[in-house]
């Protein structure tokens, strides 16, 4: 089952913020600056939250 949730950031690290939209225009439409949305699974959730950590 799909879950929709919006994930949001505020960095101050140009380097860290760029890396982190990369990341997130993966599994998410941008709908602002900071601000994505995303349709995703469980296991794309659990993908894309690693994907965050490293």
């Amino acid at each position: 089952m799909k879950q929709f949730m919006v994930v949001a950031y505020d960095i101050a690290d140009d380097r860290r913020r760029q890396k982190i939209a990369k990341v997130l225009e993966q599994f998410g439409l941008r709908c602002n600056e900071s601000v994505f949305e995303c349709l995703l699974t469980e296991a794309k959730i659990q993908k894309m939250v690693q994907s965050l950590i490293v």
